[in-house]
């Protein structure tokens, strides 16, 4: 990023602030309770800049605000307090993220990407019987890295310049065949590449038929048919965006490593950091820049 916190900061807060004062009173209808002092945009511009900002820990960012920017959030909250009300209000963010995507249109995009990267949540080697399982996480292994390790498998789908569209959460032993059919359930008419790990001709059948989903993969070795050798060098070309929008998320926001204690906080610092990393991308494309400029990145 290269711009002042306070401005950044400034800037995020008006964006998310904007949204809210328009969207949220119908998102928000029939909540009972009195209007908090520490408004809702507050806490949603915090949660987002905490991953921007590269603070891994809330405690540790919230005294980082106190000491350093308390004019502009006179009235911040505890820790506890402030944990509370961003796993509260995380869905909020994620309307936000679909709500910049819509506003691009980048939904109807006719060709798009799908590619799935890990999420650890501890390590495999401190995976014992006398350690708290997480719900639904499992052991899985990452073919780039060829090491084994414990938690989730986040899917996505992008635009073919790096925007994510929509994700999904999964164990890490999931089947990505079966993960992509539902991170795919609500695309309509589009072409999707993914690689050999989506390759199920039943399924790609399927979507095919009833969504008019057309999945594209390279071809194992063993098939008979075989995609002509220009068409999966286009392929993989194209495929490398996805990779760089990953890499981006883990070394920007530390999308691989998000160092949540409970499935719901997982859940919401995942939200933040991709809604972060979106609101980065639709601002880039807005000033006529690549959607992955991040190094050099200014509201």
């Amino acid at each position: 990023m290269n711009m002042p916190t306070e401005t950044f900061l400034t800037t995020v807060y008006t964006i998310i602030d904007d949204w809210y004062q328009q969207y949220a009173p119908k998102l928000l209808a029939g909540k009972a309770g009195k209007k908090p002092l520490f408004s809702d945009s507050e806490v949603l511009t915090l949660a987002v800049a905490q991953h921007w900002l590269g603070i891994a820990q809330e405690r540790e960012f919230l005294r980082f605000i106190r000491n350093n920017h308390l004019p502009l959030f006179p009235r911040l909250l505890h820790q506890s307090q402030f944990n509370r009300r961003a796993r509260a209000l995380c869905w909020l963010l994620r309307e936000l993220c679909r709500h910049l995507i819509a506003e691009r249109g980048l939904v109807k995009t006719p060709c798009q990407l799908i590619d799935g990267t890990p999420v650890q949540v501890r390590h495999w080697r401190r995976l014992g019987k006398g350690h708290l399982l997480w719900p639904e996480a499992s052991l899985g292994y990452c073919a780039a890295k060829k090491e084994t390790y414990y938690g989730f498998r986040l899917l996505a789908v992008t635009t073919l310049d790096g925007i994510i569209v929509d994700w999904n959460l999964f164990a890490a032993n999931a089947d990505e065949r079966i993960g992509a059919q539902e991170v795919l359930e609500n695309h309509r008419r589009v072409c999707v590449l993914g690689d050999k790990g989506f390759l199920d001709q039943q399924r790609q059948a399927l979507l095919r038929e009833t969504q008019g989903v057309s999945l594209l993969t390279p071809k194992r070795r063993n098939q008979k048919e075989q995609n002509p050798r220009v068409w999966d060098r286009a392929m993989n070309r194209a495929r490398r965006v996805i990779e760089t929008t990953f890499a981006q998320a883990k070394g920007a926001f530390g999308l691989e490593k998000p160092g949540a204690r409970s499935l719901w906080g997982l859940q919401s610092r995942l939200i933040a950091k991709i809604t972060g990393l979106t609101l980065a991308a639709c601002h880039n494309v807005r000033q006529g820049h690549s959607p992955l400029r991040l190094a050099e990145f200014s509201f």
